[in-house]
């Protein structure tokens, strides 16, 4: 094992963290509205054992990633991977987890496309925050109560603004507190997690990488604080006419959607089509919910289709790729498809009628992913995105 390898000692536990896909609402979690993600079955692994002193050392199976080892003490974040581990830590001393700063050795294994839009980097620091978590307080085999995963998802959160883009809480929630068989209905404002059984009889999807890196330390990353910028401005040049509104839930609680769009015509570009995006994207997110309850797939694939429309037209996330991968899995028989996560590059959703999932991957490999010369399937680029579980801590 690459821990004992590396280590000369055995491992005390392992810390598992799914990626996620979120199945619509997206750019308004961090406008404090609600979004519908689930937890994959990929993630991110991380065998660990307490050291003595406050240091992490980590090598991971990605060799591009290579090895961090970096002391736990104010001051920058490390480089590389190092700083989503760096940002586990900050956000437990701020939350008042901890009261020691004792760090670990680590091993981490994953088998998520790195910035692929499903949110390898905040299934890092939670795997990294139940790491350190275990070695510093919790018993072996202790659970996070429900109320402590919420706080926690909010806490590593508000770190991961540190090291990374200023997104919302969404990463953080549907990993902690995913529901096997379910999506999770995440509202923010104020903080609530309501589970949506997913029918496999009726819904089926998949996640499918488009082979363009969304990296968050680059111009992805710069393009969506951009977008953050751009909302939090719309809804205050909204406020001037529309007022008595101290966030987007409030506004969208005290007026009706023919208003807001009729505020959205008075703003400039690009802020209308930011704020319409936010606004409609709230409405299509309720939609999708009554969707999956009423088991209504047709309807689902047709919100699927106008959140991307709206993401590639009014909030300008889309990329030629990720538009070609949804043309063809539409092509090929989807009922719906967009992208997921922030864009920019990474990965689709796709609501597959169930029966047809193999002819939608195999009509995906050979009219996008083989053209492009990216070898597929590896187990990368097509995945199947069953609702699945939580992060939590395992046996060795």
């Amino acid at each position: 094992m690459a821990f004992r390898r590396r280590f000369g000692r055995s491992p005390e536990g392992v810390a598992f963290a799914p990626g996620r896909v979120n199945l619509i609402g997206e750019h308004v979690d961090y406008c404090g509205l609600p979004v519908l993600p689930t937890a994959l079955g990929h993630g991110i692994a991380l065998a660990f054992a307490a050291r003595g002193d406050a240091r992490i050392r980590c090598l991971s199976n990605t060799p591009d990633y290579g090895e961090a080892d970096f002391p736990l003490e104010p001051g920058p974040p490390p480089a590389g991977f190092g700083r989503y581990l760096s940002a586990a830590a900050a956000g437990l001393a701020a939350g008042g987890w901890t009261n020691t700063r004792a760090g670990l050795d680590g091993a981490l294994a994953s088998d998520l496309p790195a910035a692929a839009g499903l949110s390898s980097s905040s299934a890092l620091v939670i795997a990294g925050a139940l790491a350190l978590l275990a070695c510093r307080r919790l018993p072996p085999g202790a659970e996070l109560s429900r109320r402590e995963r919420m706080r926690l998802a909010l806490d590593l959160a508000a770190a991961e603004h540190g090291v990374a883009i200023q997104g919302g809480a969404m990463d953080q929630s549907i990993c902690l507190a995913a529901v096997p068989g379910h999506a999770l209905h995440l509202a923010f404002d104020p903080p609530a997690w309501t589970p949506v059984e997913v029918d496999p009889s009726r819904f089926c999807f998949l996640a499918a990488y488009s082979g363009q890196r969304a990296d968050k330390g680059g111009s992805a990353g710069i393009t969506f604080d951009a977008r953050v910028r751009d909302a939090r401005e719309a809804l205050v040049r909204v406020r001037e006419f529309l007022p008595g509104a101290d966030g987007y839930p409030a506004l969208l609680a005290n007026h009706p959607q023919a208003d807001l769009l009729a505020a959205a015509d008075r703003l400039p570009a690009p802020l209308a089509g930011r704020f319409r995006h936010v606004v409609t994207e709230a409405g299509r997110t309720a939609a999708a919910v009554e969707h999956l309850r009423s088991g209504n797939a047709a309807g689902l694939g047709k919100t699927l289709d106008a959140s991307h429309e709206s993401l590639r037209r009014d909030y300008e996330v889309s990329t030629p790729e990720l538009d070609a991968l949804v043309e063809e899995a539409r092509r090929a028989g989807a009922l719906g498809a967009r992208l997921t996560g922030a864009g920019l590059g990474g990965s689709i959703v796709i609501l597959a009628p169930p029966g047809r999932e193999g002819t939608i991957r195999g009509q995906l490999i050979e009219r996008y992913y083989l053209p492009r010369g990216i070898p597929a399937p590896d187990g990368a680029h097509l995945l199947d995105a069953t609702p699945s579980g939580p992060a939590a801590l395992l046996p060795v």
